[in-house]
């Protein structure tokens, strides 16, 4: 079973904190539900401060959930496999 941290309302600002607190590292990913993420693009396009595609923060990868199964407002994390 997967687990999901809650998030509140997912922006920038506050999936940096996110990944700050639980210490990701980089080549790590946090998938968000697809509703989450389609408000997150809509913050990113009218931010004063150039952002790139694929959305990362701090080097963690930003992923639209696919499969539908990460609540709103609530965000899984994933550990890069490389090792």
């Amino acid at each position: 079973m997967s687990q999901y941290t809650t998030a509140g309302k997912i922006t920038m600002a506050s999936l940096r904190n996110l990944i700050i607190a639980k210490q990701a590292d980089k080549g790590d990913s946090v998938i968000i539900n697809a509703t989450d993420y389609a408000h997150l693009t809509e913050e990113v396009t009218h931010a004063e401060e150039p952002v790139s595609l694929p959305l990362s923060i701090l080097g963690v990868l930003i992923v639209k959930d696919t499969t539908n199964e990460v609540p709103a407002s609530k965000v899984q994390f994933v550990q890069d496999d490389k090792m």
